[in-house]
């Protein structure tokens, strides 16, 4: 295990009580995991932390984007831009796609 694994735990609550075995235990004082169980927790916490940075991300390329193409086509037709956009969120809802 490497530092920013250990900071992560931490950041959720949890606390690196041996290393070889692997165990945690949860500063609420009633979940403890080891081994297996204990990577599984810390694997868990990594996807959600990229889960929710690629999230985030995506959310605001497709609302650049989505500027960006709606500025464009309004300077090449020179019609003025008449409506607000759908946010990620609410594009995807229209559409069925989340």
């Amino acid at each position: 295990m490497n530092e920013e694994d250990e900071k992560l735990l931490e950041e959720n609550g949890w606390e690196v009580e041996c290393e070889h075995p692997f165990e945690i235990r949860h500063e609420d004082g009633g979940a403890f995991a080891s081994g297996f169980a204990a990577q599984i927790v810390l694997e868990y916490l990594k996807y959600e932390r990229n889960d929710a940075f690629s999230l985030c991300d995506m959310r605001e390329c497709f609302a650049a984007g989505v500027n960006r193409g709606i500025n464009i086509a309004a300077m090449l037709t020179k019609n003025a831009i008449g409506e607000e956009f759908p946010s990620y969120d609410e594009y995807m809802k229209k559409y069925e796609l989340y």
